[in-house]
């Protein structure tokens, strides 16, 4: 694409702010000379890996590539075999770190979220990781000019060394600068260095008093510096360890160069890998931080907008835009007042384009759509010259007629004030002329205009559609809102009226203006107060909608949930009930079995008057009416048929054929409690019915039947024989059921033996809550063996 055009459209500044979300100079200098694709397979592409980044980046935050470096001397060096120095290492050892972390930034992932970033990672696993090379230049190299002393054994060996006859040379030169026969000649109480080599400074006057050798002296002459003799051969072994030391780093850093040599492919495809990294999170960092979408990419030459904005304006003062162009006509024609927002209109509409086509997320809402153009051409703006003598009007023309020459059906044209600056009738001619050019090679073009004939045309002809940027007449200020398919008014007579125009002004100004224009202004006019009334409507009944079915939906979500509950109260009542009944028909029937075996070893006296006694006051657990038990398994009622109980109410337990007398009234879940034979028990009030009419409500669907002998309840327990351990299990469960039957006295068989049993059971009975107080048993009872135990 050309340029000229692009920066017109101020596509260089687009860049530049994406640039500001880079994190390498390089990726910064490459972003600035980026270039929209005009391969619509390419910009797909370009947008999917800008989707997946923007999805890494929402859910693993902005990924490490901080610091990476271009390499190419580096590893150019490296296939020409030379030496690396720390500088050039340490690079080596950044990039390294920063491919590492990249590599585990791409391969963690959060189980509980969908896999995301496919093609991204896919490309991206070409990075280089190699953590022991790393890891070795960062434990050999400090820093550009300094090498760790532990980077091999012989050159902390060598440093030892130079430290300690460095320390000699010290203690040496202070004996001269303590001592009272060369204090005297000593200017200060230090020593320096000079040439690499301990010296002692001397007064220039006593220089001869001190034997050794002269290295320097002070800008004022003042002062020499002397290396005393007998430290000249220290020094000179000083120097040749350092000599060694030095020949032992560049041995170190040989061997770094020849272990990292083999890999210098790998290296340079890895900077390019993080430069392609970077500027692509870059594009998603900007996305995401400027609440940017990916637009979709189709196959005609239609662009579709939604709420877009100018990615240049501030986001609190830009106004968002609906625009669409090329689905039913090519050509868009904008309208209306000055500083109206048609140039910004015009500007946003480029640029997203443009940015689309560059892989970056645009500034608009879900919905937008783009196509893939092979150019974008733009004449916006005072391009006149006064080098060229150009004027506004030529300059202008100058570029039209370039674009006219060089434009196609896979152009889009932007023309700001098509005509402008010269003689209107003529402007307007030369306007509709180079449309029609425009429209004839069917390049998709948005102009914007003042002339009264291209509103006309713009009407009248197929192709081509009017447009017009919104302005309050009552608040003279324009809303910057774009209307497709209504074409704008200048209002230039009626904003001169509200500012203080005298009437009979205005009135002899509309006299010199064509009656037809007067006309097709004043339909214009009356269209846009129709529009902007049925607007407003529009957004009533929108709103009164979306209340009307959000009450809708909260009162069909309601209805399920008390329906829900209902039946949810209605099946657990019946489920609990039937459990509880059952349970206790057969501890009753324990029971009776235990009687009639007592009353067989003749243990009991008057076991027969018990036994009638028993039966009469549990009858209703024994009988019904039939003479078997019928439990209901699946009643249904409807809500009408609830009656609401009162104390005293005899009512039938639905499902279970029981009857019962209400204790309480409902409670705040609509729960009765009841008293049922010898068990009370709370019941949902829609599982209830009144005794009166029970056979006109009672539904008993899926029944079953208990058999009158199976095993009765037993008033003992024999654990003779368990473990300790097992009595509060046993024990507890006997006492649950037992409670539950509401036998008054049990007993409880543990055998005398040790008695460890027994202190056990004794132990759990002092805790059970059922308990009201237990004792050994009498003579004929079991004595120390059996334990009589009385329940509440």
């Amino acid at each position: 694409m050309n340029k000229k055009y692009l920066n017109t459209l101020e596509y260089h500044k687009v860049l530049e702010k994406l640039s500001g979300y880079a994190q390498s100079d390089d990726s910064v200098s490459v972003i600035r000379e980026m270039m929209p694709s005009t391969d619509r397979t390419e910009v797909k592409e370009l947008l999917d890996y800008t989707r997946e980044a923007m999805e890494l980046y929402q859910r693993k935050g902005e990924p490490p590539l901080s610091g990476f470096r271009n390499l190419d001397a580096i590893t150019s060096r490296l296939r020409l075999g030379a030496d690396l120095g720390n500088r050039e290492l340490l690079h080596i050892r950044d990039n390294l770190y920063i491919a590492r972390r990249t590599a585990d930034y791409l391969r963690e992932s959060n189980p509980d979220m969908i896999e995301s970033g496919i093609k991204t990672k896919q490309y991206l696993a070409e990075l280089y990781v190699n953590s022991s090379m790393e890891k070795e230049i960062q434990r050999c190299i400090v820093s550009d000019d300094e090498m760790d002393d532990d980077a091999s054994p012989q050159l902390r060996s060598i440093r030892n060394n130079i430290r300690r006859k460095q320390e000699n040379i010290r203690d040496r030169l202070n004996e001269y600068i303590r001592s009272s026969q060369y204090s005297k000649y000593i200017q200060d109480n230090v020593i320096t260095m000079r040439n690499g080599r301990y010296v002692i400074p001397v007064k220039q006057e006593f220089k001869g008093n001190i034997k050794g050798l002269l290295h320097d002296s002070s800008s004022s002459g003042s002062t020499v510096y002397i290396e005393p003799m007998d430290i000249v051969n220290l020094n000179n072994d000083v120097r040749e360890l350092e000599g060694e030391e030095k020949d032992e780093m560049d041995r170190i850093r040989r061997e770094l160069s020849d272990a990292v040599r083999p890999y210098s492919h790998e290296l340079a495809c890895n900077y390019n890998l993080l430069l392609w990294a970077d500027i692509l999170f870059s594009k998603a960092s900007m996305a995401m931080n400027c609440s940017y979408t990916i637009p979709s990419v189709n196959t005609g030459k239609n662009i579709r907008l939604v709420k877009a904005r100018h990615p240049l304006i501030d986001t609190s003062v830009v106004v968002p835009i609906d625009f669409h162009v090329g689905k039913d006509f090519s050509t868009l024609v904008i309208t209306g007042p000055n500083t109206g927002g048609k140039t910004v209109s015009l500007k946003t509409v480029g640029l997203l384009t443009a940015m689309a086509q560059t892989g970056m997320a645009v500034p608009a809402s879900e919905g937008t759509e783009i196509c893939v153009f092979n150019e974008i051409y733009a004449d916006i703006g005072d391009e006149q010259s006064i080098e060229q003598s150009l004027s506004t009007f030529s300059s202008h023309m100058k570029n039209i007629i370039s674009i006219l020459k060089e434009c196609d059906e896979d152009s889009l044209v932007l023309l700001d004030e098509l005509g402008a600056g010269t003689d209107p009738s003529e402007g307007s001619a030369l306007a509709l002329a180079i449309i029609e050019k425009l429209m004839s090679v069917k390049a998709t073009t948005v102009a914007t205009t003042h002339y009264q004939q291209i509103k006309i045309y713009a009407s009248v002809t197929e192709g081509i559609e009017n447009a017009s940027c919104e302005f309050d007449v009552r608040t003279l200020k324009p809303t910057y809102r774009l209307l497709i398919g209504i074409p704008g008014k200048s209002n230039a007579l009626y904003i001169s009226r509200r500012l203080g125009l005298p009437d009979e002004l205005v009135e002899k100004a509309r006299g010199f203006i064509n009656n037809d224009n007067i006309d097709y202004e004043d339909i214009i006019l009356s269209l846009e107060k129709s529009r902007q009334r049925m607007e407003k409507e529009k957004i009533k009944a929108i709103n009164y909608t979306r209340e009307s079915q959000d009450l809708k939906n909260e009162l069909e979500r309601k209805m399920k949930g008390i329906e829900g509950e209902r039946r949810k109260i209605i099946n657990e009542a019946r489920r609990e009930a039937t459990r509880i009944l059952e349970s206790s028909r057969n501890r009753a029937d324990e029971f009776m079995e235990e009687l009639n075996n007592l009353k067989k070893e003749g243990a009991i006296k008057g076991s027969a008057r018990i036994e009638a006694e028993f039966r009469t006051k549990y009858k209703d657990v024994f009988e019904t009416d039939s003479g078997d038990r019928i439990v209901n398994t699946g009643y249904t009622m409807n809500s009408d048929e609830i009656y609401n109980p009162s104390v005293g109410d005899e009512v039938n337990i639905i499902g279970m054929n029981q009857k019962a007398v209400v204790l309480e009234i409902p409670d705040k879940s609509n729960e009765v409690l009841v008293q049922a034979g010898i068990m009370k028990i709370k019941i949902p009030v829609s599982n209830l019915e009144q005794i009166t009419k029970a056979e006109n409500t009672r539904k008993l669907v899926n029944t079953f039947r208990i058999d009158k002998s199976e095993k009765k309840p037993s008033m003992e327990l024999d654990i003779r024989g368990i473990a300790s351990d097992e009595v509060d299990m046993k024990v507890g469960k006997f006492l649950d059921d037992s409670a539950l039957m509401s036998m008054g006295e049990v007993y409880i068989i543990h055998g005398k033996g040790t008695g460890t049993l027994r202190s056990a059971v004794h132990a759990f009975l002092r805790k059970n809550p059922h308990v009201k107080s237990f004792r050994i048993g009498s003579f004929g009872e079991g004595e120390s063996g059996v334990t009589v135990v009385q329940l509440k």
